[in-house]
């Protein structure tokens, strides 16, 4: 083996190492990314939950008074709806993973089947038609057998 040889062998080398770090650089950075999102997420969901009342995220025993529509429980449902809305967004554009969305939509599928969120959607649908997908979720949702 001469001279030459070695240094396109050492030269493949070093394109093949280079090659893999920057294919585990990206890996990283979307890891770092998706938890990013979460984090950004998570803080949502925990402010929603600081500045919402109980009303808002107890479930309400079948034959109960709903509590009247006021600007506070308006306002909570819409950014409720916001979230989940765009956490479904990042889901369906793949930039969360599956398992992140799943946890997400298992607390909104209950909010979403109280009678309190029925009767609000209603007032509130129309501020999503720009996104009928999510209209759609949530009527399949309203749709869907209760689980017990």
């Amino acid at each position: 083996m001469n001279f030459g040889h070695i240094i396109q062998y050492a030269t493949l080398l070093s394109l093949l190492m280079g090659g893999l770090g920057v294919v585990v650089a990206v890996l990283n950075h979307r890891e770092q990314v998706k938890t990013q999102i979460f984090l950004a997420m998570s803080a949502q969901y925990d402010e929603l939950l600081k500045n919402s009342s109980a009303a808002f995220w107890l479930s309400v025993p079948v034959g109960t008074e709903l509590p009247e529509r006021t600007d506070d429980l308006t306002i909570s449902m819409l950014r409720f709806c916001t979230l989940v809305s765009l956490t479904y967004l990042l889901f369906r554009e793949h930039r969360i993973p599956k398992r992140m969305w799943e946890l997400m939509f298992r607390s909104a599928d209950r909010r979403f089947r109280s009678p309190l969120f029925v009767r609000e959607w209603e007032h509130l649908r129309t501020e999503f038609e720009s996104f009928p997908e999510f209209v759609a979720l949530v009527a399949s949702v309203h749709h869907l057998p209760r689980h017990n």
